[in-house]
């Protein structure tokens, strides 16, 4: 046990509490000191992930209440180092720190592979040094000075300034005070002199450096972080899709709204570029850690940024589920959006389970009707007490608000037998009945017995083929405008017109319609032939050559089987696309 343990000043780091003690014992070495300390000579001093903490806390005296945890929370860079590493990581280099095998700890943190890298020297403050002599009378190193994205101090916003005391050039088993030897006044700033934008962003970095080491985030795995940075980026209205990100409009926005500020990091940039493309990394699927000034920059930006404006309004939106007591309320809070042929794709989830979309155009700006995509958990007792109660399908698809082939479908997606009893149709050889009241029709039946009554009550199918024929003839242009292309087929002009599978039903009725799809309908060679020509005509707006691999790409299309169609492509185009491969 310990008779003398120095006091602990604010914010102040573990290494220089110990070098203090060094220095106010006056034991006569370095290894005198760690014998003392850790009951050990061979002890490497470290300024951010100390070892042996365990045999350095059961050494303090006990009314200190300075436990392992307790130095490793308070007094090392370990929340910060650790901030963004998966649970069970941080409780493995935890227990090493408290054990002493500190040994590639870096590595498994990934500090040593990261671009950035470990300061070199202690830094420290000017005014909080005077600080310091009046209050306590002597320096010490601060925690939050000794950080990688800690440029200017945090509490008063001047640049920090390197002390003499280089990590390469002493002793790794020596604890080394802060003095006005090693921190004199004339000491050179980390970075010369900018202006006061580009010192806002370096004082909020700073500030968010020190609140990470105070009060770091809730531990999350990897997937838990890529989670959280897509719904970020989904919330400024950065992401394309729920998994796929505008990375080029994120990237030139982050560069705007840092400017020089990047430059000042070490190893942020590579040219014009970010150092092994870690901004993309950042919003991508996380498979390994990343260093905290990557995350710090990231979610300083993002936060900063104004919420995006969904495409459907702005909330809460309404459960349209008629099975629902909330039918009138507002309870759905998020919308998730996606791209679908073109448009914009609104899916709107509550919690009793219904879902329903919605499509948002962009050259009309118009959004379309709700669509049913699923019911939840209030359907299945509801639809069986329908079916028991012999209630026609079409009937239910009303109470439902359904397609009665969507009832049919759900039915049997769901088990559900129906056990009521069905009318039996009337077979061929039996007469046809018809109400007493309908005296007219029996009138018509008795005037002309050999004739089907049911000719008088058909549709003028004549009439609903030239009505059909004027709704689709617009339809082959509006498709062929949009971009990226997409393809003419029974399916995609179903949907246009509003009626799932009623073309494909009513065909033989409809001469002229169908002889108008017969020449209208586009071909898959066709349809990938048009799609080269619009990727070409998209890469020579860029005002740059356009090679064939640039083409296959932006296609999707396989190389082995378009490769030499794109070459005649862009042969037969301008000079500006003759790049072939």
């Amino acid at each position: 046990m310990l008779s003398y343990f120095p006091a602990v000043y604010p914010g102040e780091l573990l290494y220089s509490v110990l070098a203090r003690y060094h220095r106010h014992t006056g034991l006569p070495g370095s290894m005198h000191t760690m014998e003392t300390l850790f009951g050990k000579q061979q002890v490497i001093a470290s300024i951010d992930l100390q070892g042996n903490l365990q045999e350095l806390a059961d050494r303090i005296p006990t009314e200190r209440n300075l436990t392992a945890n307790h130095l490793i929370d308070t007094l090392t860079l370990f929340p910060y180092v650790a901030a963004f590493e998966p649970p069970s990581l941080q409780a493995k280099v935890r227990q090493a720190m408290m054990r002493g095998i500190v040994k590639n700890l870096h590595i498994r943190l990934g500090l040593t592979a990261s671009r950035v890298g470990r300061i070199e020297s202690f830094r420290f403050c000017l005014e909080c040094t005077q600080k310091m002599i009046a209050s306590h009378g002597e320096m010490y190193w601060r925690r939050d000075h000794q950080l990688s994205s800690v440029l200017v101090c945090p509490e008063h916003g001047c640049l920090l300034l390197e002390s003499n005391l280089s990590f390469v050039q002493h002793s790794r088993h020596e604890f080394i005070a802060a003095t006005r030897a090693n921190c004199p006044q004339h000491a050179r700033p980390v970075i010369p002199m900018v202006d006061n934008k580009t010192l806002s962003h370096l004082q909020s970095l700073a500030r968010l450096s020190t609140e990470l080491l105070e009060s770091p985030p809730t531990p999350r795995t990897f997937a838990g972080w890529t989670v959280f940075y897509r719904d970020r980026m989904i919330e400024t209205g950065l992401a394309l899709s729920d998994c796929r990100m505008d990375q080029q409009r994120f990237s030139q926005e982050f560069r705007n709204f840092y400017g020089r500020t990047l430059e000042l990091f070490k190893n942020l940039l590579d040219g014009n570029g970010f150092s092994g493309n870690w901004l993309k990394i950042m919003v991508r699927k996380h498979r390994k850690a990343s260093h905290p000034i990557y995350h710090l920059l990231v979610q300083n930006f993002l936060a900063l940024r104004e919420r995006h404006v969904s495409r459907f309004g702005t909330g809460p939106w309404a459960c349209l589920n008629p099975l629902a007591q909330h039918r009138t309320a507002t309870p759905i809070k998020e919308v998730t959006e996606h791209n679908n042929h073109g448009k914009i794709t609104g899916v709107f989830t509550c919690n009793c389970g219904y879902v329903y979309t919605r499509s948002f155009n962009s050259a009309t700006s118009e959004v379309g009707p709700p669509r049913f995509q699923q019911y939840g958990p209030l359907l299945k007792p509801a639809l069986r007490k329908l079916i028991d109660d012999g209630v026609s399908r079409r009937k239910i698809g009303q109470i439902l608000q359904l397609d009665p082939k969507t009832v049919f479908r759900l039915t049997r997606a769901l088990d559900i037998e129906k056990q009521s009893k069905q009318c039996k149709s009337p077979s061929k050889d039996a007469p046809l009945k018809i109400p007493a009241k309908n005296t007219s029709i029996k009138k018509q039946l008795a005037s002309s017995p050999g004739k089907n009554i049911s000719a008088s009550f058909r549709r003028d199918w004549v009439e609903v083929d030239e009505a059909c024929i004027a709704k689709l003839s617009s339809l082959p242009a509006l498709i062929y405008k949009e971009s990226p292309p997409v393809r003419i087929t029974f399916a995609e002009l179903n949907r246009r017109i509003g009626k799932r599978d009623w073309l494909l039903t009513h065909q033989h009725l409809l001469p002229q319609t169908k002889a108008f799809l017969d020449r209208t309908l586009e071909n898959l060679e066709n349809f990938q032939l048009r799609r080269i020509r619009w990727a070409i005509q998209e890469l020579e707006s860029a005002g740059r050559p356009v090679k064939a691999w640039q083409v296959l790409r932006k296609t999707g299309l396989r190389s082995t089987d378009y490769r030499e169609k794109i070459n005649v492509e862009l042969e037969s185009a301008p000079a500006l696309w003759r790049h072939a491969v």
